[in-house]
């Protein structure tokens, strides 16, 4: 998988959390099977991008800033 798809992943995970999520919610709108998913959040969860409270995960300020990073940059892509 290329970097641009990993980057596009993640940034529909941060976008679908913007409310927050279960991870098997996230895995349905995102189309991750179990592995996949779990990998992604705690990557997520480590880099400060989600948090997880009581099984569910929400986007925090550093998630809305990569968000914000990723948008200009599709703008930009070529």
């Amino acid at each position: 998988m290329s970097i641009s798809a990993r980057l596009g992943i993640i940034s529909h995970i941060i976008r679908f959390c913007e409310t927050s999520k279960d991870k098997v919610r996230i895995m349905h709108r995102v189309g991750l099977n179990d592995v996949q998913a779990e990998s992604y959040l705690t990557i997520l969860t480590r880099q400060s991008m989600l948090l997880q409270n009581n099984g569910k995960y929400v986007v925090t300020d550093k998630g809305q800033s990569y968000l914000s990073s990723y948008d200009k940059l599709q703008k930009i892509e070529v």
